[in-house]
């Protein structure tokens, strides 16, 4: 049921921000027992461009092409000497970032690929629009986006569902990738037309929890799915929008990481539309993996 993560790609843009994404990734590598760590950088070639048409000298690209593999080899030593991980590739490529990494990862038959925020600025600046935003759209494999400084393995692991396929893969990811954590699945819920409804007060309460009893019965089922792993795993249901309710639950628990479907169930019972989680992403304070609705041929 649940696949080992063999291989971790992590993209960096050699900044001191980005260290934080490299030193995670390296981290989960430690703890996964995974194979390798592969490290990319991608030059974009619109800079590169302009950089020709400012200095048109040939050994300006190249001594930049040089600087970058230098400052990657760097890197590579500093993490296997920080973590003892095999790092098996380090890569300098010039193209559009979103487009490298998610073919250097597809490359690779990547299980896992680590980002942070890009060029020093902060999260919700790089999200929107931009790299992690695009490379969502094509990997095809669970992304995973650093905003903190790991300190320490993910300890309290906070995975919104809506009982979709997406769901269950975003459960099986947490299991797999936070291995001692406590983890807490939260299914926020709003009362189909409540506003519209011509009900009382009374009326009302009785229908929200004529809604919350169904869906009681469909958190135990996905539990129950889950009970060979041995794992005890939290359950909340609570009335309120999808992302307001994520975000404070995850500060309420104290949330280091949020695991997150890429998309959900349609219509109003939507809980992961790639709407919500790519607000997740963007308003969270934690780290946030987001989880594809299975598995390609990652590992």
């Amino acid at each position: 049921m649940m696949c080992p993560i063999t291989r971790i790609v992590v993209a960096t843009d050699i900044s001191d921000f980005a260290r934080r994404a490299e030193s995670r990734a390296a981290l989960l590598a430690q703890e996964l027992s995974s194979e390798s760590l592969d490290l990319i950088h991608v030059i974009d070639s619109l800079a590169l461009e302009s950089l020709r048409n400012l200095t048109p000298l040939l050994d300006t690209e190249q001594r930049l092409m040089q600087g970058s593999r230098e400052q990657m080899a760097e890197i590579k030593r500093r993490l296997t000497a920080s973590y003892g991980i095999k790092v098996t590739t380090t890569t300098v490529n010039v193209g559009r970032a979103d487009t490298e990494i998610a073919h250097y990862a597809g490359l690779l038959k990547a299980g896992l690929v680590v980002l942070g925020a890009f060029g020093g600025g902060a999260v919700r600046e790089f999200v929107i629009g931009s790299t992690a935003d695009k490379v969502l759209r094509t990997l095809s494999c669970p992304l995973l986006i650093v905003k903190q400084e790991p300190e320490a393995s993910y300890r309290r692991v906070l995975v919104p569902v809506d009982f979709s396929e997406s769901s269950h893969r975003a459960v099986e990811m947490a299991l797999t990738i936070a291995p001692h954590a406590s983890i807490i699945i939260l299914h926020a819920f709003e009362v189909p037309f409540e506003g519209r409804l011509d009900f009382n007060d009374e009326r009302i309460q009785a229908f929200r929890a004529e809604v919350k009893t169904r869906i009681n019965v469909e958190m135990q089922k996905l539990l129950s799915d889950f009970e060979a792993s041995g794992r005890s795993l939290g359950a909340v249901i609570e009335l309120g929008p999808a992302v307001d309710t994520v975000i404070k639950k995850a500060g309420e628990i104290g949330a280091d990481l949020i695991v997150i479907g890429k998309h959900g169930k349609s219509g109003w019972e939507s809980m992961l539309l790639g709407s919500v989680a790519r607000r997740v992403i963007q308003e969270a304070a934690c780290d946030v993996l987001v989880v594809e609705q299975a598995d390609a041929d990652a590992g």
